[in-house]
C-alpha cells in the first residue's frame, strides 16, 4: 500500500497572481515631493560626474525624471548631457522590457514630469516628449499599455495637442463623470495645480464661444479651479480666466438665469466690483473692456431687480408699467448699466430686515426731493436715462453731455440731477423736453420713449415687449 508524503502541488496559485496582478495595477498615484528629491539627485549627480556616473545607484537612474527641471538650476541636458544619453539609450530601455512592475516604477516619474513640467513652447520639453513617447513603445505592462492608450486617444504626450484635446474632453463632455475621466488619465487630487493643468485650464477658455456659452461647460470649468493650489486671480491666467468666460456674452447677452448668477457671483467674489475699482487692487486691470462691460451687464440686472422689490414697497401705481418698459430692455441684452439713487423711504425699506436679495451698494438722495422719490439711473448704448419715481418725470442725455449725472456715486442731490437740460421727447411739440408717464394703460409715453431709443441707438422692442 502506498501513501502519499506530500499533498499534490496546486496547479493554480490564485493568491500569488492576485498580488502580481495587483502590483503592476493601474491605479491613480499622487506624485512625491520631486522638488526635494530633484535637489538631492542633482548633488549625486555633481559628486558621481568624475566618476562617468558608474556608482549611482538604481534608484538615482531610476527618479532621474524629477532632476531634469529644477527651479533656480539649469536644466539637467545642460549640466550633465552624458547621464541624459546613457538614461535614454541604455538605462531605460533596459529596465522598460525587464518586467511590467519595473517598468511601472520607471515610468510614473516620467509622467509625474510629463504633467508637472509641461511647457509646450520649451525645445527641450518638446525633446523630453518625443523621447519618452518612444520608449513607451518598448515597456512591458498594463501601465506602459495605458499611457499608450491616452496617447493614442487624445495625443496625449504631444505638448502642442494635448492641452485642447483634454481641454475638450474635461469640459464638454457633459455625459462622462468627472471623476471616472480624472481616474481614467491617471490625474491624481491636485493635478489641476500643475503646469498641464493650469494649459488645459487656458485651453479650455479657448473653446468655441457656443461651448463656453452652455452652463454645463462654464460648471466644469469653475469646478477645475476647486483643486488648484491658488485662487485663479493670483495665477497667470487672471486675464484670460474673465476674458474667456464674459467675452462670449459680448454680443448676445440671453444668458440663462443659472448662468448669470453663477457668473456674477464668482467674479464678484473673486475680482471684486468693477464699478468701484478703488476699492478693488488689480483684479480687473487688463482684462479686456468688452469682458468688463458683460460684468457691468450682470450687476445692472441685480440692480433693477433689487431696485423694482424696493419700488414695489414704495412707489405710485404706475411703477408697474415702467418696471415692465425697463425690465424688456434688460432682458433683450440692452441696458449697459444702472443704478439706484435712493430716496429717505426706500433706503428704510432697502435696509430693513424684510429686504430680501437687495444689492448692497446705491446712491443716496438728498436735498430738493420728496422723501419718497427714488431715481433710477440707466444707459442704453450711449444714451443716460434718469427715471423717477413718484410723478416723476423721465430724463434722457448724451453719455459724453457734461450735465448727463454719472454712475455709482454715494450721494445726488434731487435738484442737481434736474437741472440739466434732457433730450427732447417730443420733437420740438412740447415746452418741457422731458417725458411725463402720462396714460400708461395706452402706451403712451412708453412708445415715446422707445422711438426715442430706437432713433438715436437703433434698439427697437414691439409693444408686446414693452407693454403690460
Amino acid at each position: 500500500m502506498e501513501y502519499a508524503m506530500f499533498a499534490p502541488l496546486p496547479t493554480k496559485m490564485e493568491k500569488l497572481e492576485a498580488v502580481l496582478l495587483q502590483i503592476d495595477a493601474v491605479t491613480v498615484q499622487a506624485p512625491p515631493p520631486f522638488v526635494e528629491i530633484g535637489k538631492k539627485l542633482r548633488m549625486a549627480y555633481e559628486h558621481h560626474r568624475a566618476q562617468d556616473y558608474q556608482l549611482l545607484s538604481k534608484s538615482e537612474w531610476r527618479q532621474l525624471p524629477y532632476a531634469l527641471w529644477v527651479k533656480g538650476m539649469p536644466g539637467l541636458y545642460k549640466t550633465d548631457p552624458g547621464l541624459l544619453t546613457r538614461y535614454w539609450s541604455e538605462v531605460l530601455p533596459e529596465a522598460l522590457q525587464s518586467s511590467p512592475r519595473r517598468a511601472k516604477r520607471w515610468l510614473m516619474p516620467l509622467f509625474f514630469v510629463y504633467c508637472n513640467a509641461f511647457d509646450s513652447e520649451s525645445i527641450a520639453f518638446q525633446s523630453f516628449s518625443a523621447k519618452l513617447r518612444q520608449v513607451l513603445l518598448l515597456a512591458q505592462g498594463s501601465v506602459a499599455a495605458k499611457l499608450r492608450e491616452m496617447d493614442e486617444r487624445q495625443d496625449f504626450f504631444n505638448p502642442v495637442h494635448a492641452p485642447s484635446n483634454l481641454a475638450s474632453l474635461f469640459f464638454t463632455l457633459h455625459q462622462a463623470r468627472e471623476d471616472e475621466l480624472m481616474g481614467a488619465y491617471l490625474f491624481w487630487p491636485g493635478f489641476e495645480g500643475t503646469k498641464l493643468g493650469m494649459a488645459i485650464l487656458r485651453a479650455g477658455l479657448q473653446l468655441s464661444l457656443d461651448r463656453l456659452r452652455e452652463l454645463a461647460t462654464v460648471q466644469r470649468v469653475m469646478r477645475w479651479l476647486q483643486n488648484m493650489p491658488a485662487p485663479v486671480v493670483k495665477t497667470d491666467l487672471r486675464i484670460a480666466f474673465a476674458d474667456g468666460l464674459l467675452l462670449p456674452w459680448q454680443r448676445d447677452r440671453k444668458m440663462q438665469d443659472g448662468l448669470k448668477k453663477l457668473l456674477q457671483d464668482f467674479f464678484l467674489q473673486h475680482y471684486g466690483d468693477p464699478r468701484f475699482l478703488r476699492h478693488a487692487h488689480y483684479q480687473w486691470e487688463g482684462v479686456k473692456p468688452e469682458a468688463v462691460n458683460v460684468m457691468f451687464y450682470l450687476l445692472t440686472g441685480d440692480t433693477l431687480k433689487g431696485f423694482m422689490r424696493i419700488l414695489d414697497r414704495t412707489a405710485d401705481d404706475i411703477w408697474l408699467f415702467r418696471q415692465k418698459f425697463w425690465m424688456a430692455y434688460y432682458d433683450a441684452g440692452h441696458i449697459e448699466e444702472a443704478w439706484m439713487v435712493l430716496g429717505a423711504h426706500a433706503q428704510i425699506a432697502a435696509q430693513s430686515n424684510n429686504a430680501t436679495a437687495v444689492p448692497q451698494r446705491f446712491g443716496r438722495l438728498e436735498g430738493g426731493v420728496s422723501p419718497n422719490q427714488s431715481v433710477l439711473l440707466l444707459r442704453i448704448g450711449d444714451l443716460v436715462f434718469s427715471e423717477w419715481s413718484h410723478s416723476g418725470s423721465l430724463r434722457a442725455y448724451r453719455e459724453d453731455d457734461s450735465g448727463a449725472p454719472s454712475f455709482y456715486q454715494l450721494t445726488y442731490h434731487g435738484q442737481t440731477l434736474r437741472e440739466a437740460q434732457s433730450l427732447d421727447f417730443h420733437d420740438g411739440l412740447n415746452m418741457r423736453p422731458e417725458l411725463r408717464h402720462t396714460h400708461s394703460e395706452y402706451g403712451t409715453w412708453q412708445r415715446k420713449a422707445r422711438d426715442m431709443i430706437r432713433q438715436r441707438t437703433g434698439i427697437y422692442l414691439s409693444d408686446r415687449e414693452i407693454l403690460l
